[in-house]
């Protein structure tokens, strides 16, 4: 990979976590399978089920349900990205998200609103179609929770 292909996947996986965020507080679940999620994609969020969600028809199937009637605001920042291979990059993005949910549809403790830090622990492959993230790992390093009206 020449310096210009690796900036050029750079930006591009930079790109996807985007559409990641986007797609998700949006819950536009078509962008998520058309340019975010690799088929055999897989998300693990231990604070809320120790095993990962996979493949992807499931963890569309987890996201989907889970904002149902939530709202919610992604950031990701500085993402540590090291190329395994042309192929594959491992990558380590900063987080922040807040999680609106309704009494109805409150979190595992009861709680209607989240803030959380932490990180994404990411690989992205380039497949035919560009690169797609084929797995994520949510890790928080801080979580304020509460039971909002």
């Amino acid at each position: 990979m020449t310096e210009i292909e690796r900036l050029l996947a750079i930006e591009a996986i930079k790109q996807v976590k985007a559409k990641y965020f986007y797609g998700f507080d949006h819950k536009d679940w078509d962008l998520w399978r058309r340019e975010v999620w690799a088929p055999e994609g897989r998300l693990e969020v231990p604070e809320f089920r120790p095993e990962p969600f996979a493949p992807f028809e499931e963890v569309l199937k987890y996201a989907s349900e889970a904002a149902a009637d939530q709202v919610s605001v992604h950031h990701g920042h500085t993402p540590i990205i090291d190329f395994v291979s042309d192929d594959e990059a491992k990558v380590i993005w900063a987080m922040e998200d807040r999680l609106f949910r309704t009494p109805e549809n409150p979190l595992y403790d009861g709680s209607t609103w989240l803030h959380g830090w932490g990180h994404y622990h990411e690989t992205y492959v380039r497949l035919p179609q560009g690169w797609r993230l084929l797995a994520s790992r949510l890790t928080r390093l801080r979580v304020e929770m509460k039971r909002v009206l």
